[in-house]
């Protein structure tokens, strides 16, 4: 043992608390008597905190959050989906205008399985694919009129699966005439890069519709600062509606299905967004003023891309 000021440096610092701490940590005031003989070893290793639990749902406290979070309602969930590539491909190819550029249903494929095999043994992000589905986004220039792409582009293409898929059913577009030169997207969420892609080419990704279901709008934003650097963003309008064309049956199934918020887009004002909503006889799309309140059956998704 060193001298009195040597370790009075060593002991800087650590209170009664943090002392009751060290000895909990051992297991009990024995265990650390007896490591201190030399009878025991204690092996350290670094605790790994994942970004999503084995459900694939973001873990809050992982993610730095401090706006509003809570759990989320598992009554309210998104069926999976056991779909084959060729299908996706020929439902996006057969809802959107004759001429819209998409990759081939073989270059989704394989582009999506190759981004899937870098990143599921990731010791971190591997469980996101435990919830997410392949999407493939049509060539699409949406950064001069991003409302005008989503009124004009996008919302006709979801309308058309869903009439499709359920006849008898209705869609609903809230915002029909109020969406052009109205929306914007979120700095730091990642999306604005995902648009830059489509106007340059048809993009391959993996897309999760409700690994933040229970966190507020704000706190899924918040949570972007980590999972940008990780490949993903926020989703919006643009992915949020390829989403749906290629898997309607799942995100408007019926009233138990997670409303979908487009939280990377702000619609009119910074006090708004933009979500999709089942029911039991209609698929509503429209605007959300619910930006900092947690709701347990509401989510954004992530588009994981590169």
């Amino acid at each position: 043992m060193g001298d009195v000021k040597e370790v009075l440096e060593k002991l800087r610092g650590i209170d009664a608390s943090k002392l009751l701490a060290v000895v909990d940590l051992f297991g009990s005031r024995e265990i650390l008597e007896a490591c201190l003989r030399g009878e025991k070893r204690m092996t350290l290793e670094d605790v790994i905190r994942k970004l999503f639990d084995h459900t694939g749902r973001c873990i809050p406290q992982h993610l730095g959050i401090t706006k509003k979070a809570c759990d989320e309602n598992r009554d309210f969930h998104v069926e999976s989906s056991m779909r084959y590539y060729a299908t996706t491909h020929e439902r996006l190819v057969s809802s959107f205008p004759e001429g819209t550029e998409f990759l081939s249903a073989e270059e989704f494929e394989r582009n999506a399985e190759t981004l899937k095999a870098k990143c599921i043994s990731h010791e971190l992000i591997g469980n996101f694919f435990q919830r997410a589905w392949p999407i493939l986004l049509p060539k699409h220039d949406a950064r001069e009129n991003y409302g005008a792409s989503m009124q004009d582009f996008i919302l006709p293409a979801v309308k058309d699966a869903y009439r499709r898929q359920f006849p008898e059913r209705k869609f609903t577009n809230h915002r029909d005439g109020e969406l052009a030169e109205k929306v914007s997207i979120i700095s730091g969420t990642g999306h604005d890069e995902v648009v830059s892609l489509m106007a340059e080419k048809s993009v391959v990704a993996w897309y999760s519709p409700n690994p933040f279901q229970g966190f507020s709008i704000f706190a899924q934003r918040e949570a972007m600062k980590i999972l940008v650097q990780y490949g993903f963003s926020l989703a919006g309008g643009v992915d949020t509606g390829v989403a749906a064309v290629a898997y309607t049956g799942e995100m408007a199934r019926d009233y138990k299905t997670p409303a979908c918020t487009c939280s990377a887009i702000s619609w009119r004002s910074a006090d708004y967004s933009l979500h999709f909503n089942a029911h039991d006889d209609e698929f509503r799309f429209g605007s959300t003023d619910n930006l900092a309140d947690a709701n347990d059956l509401n989510s954004g998704g992530l588009v994981l891309f590169r």
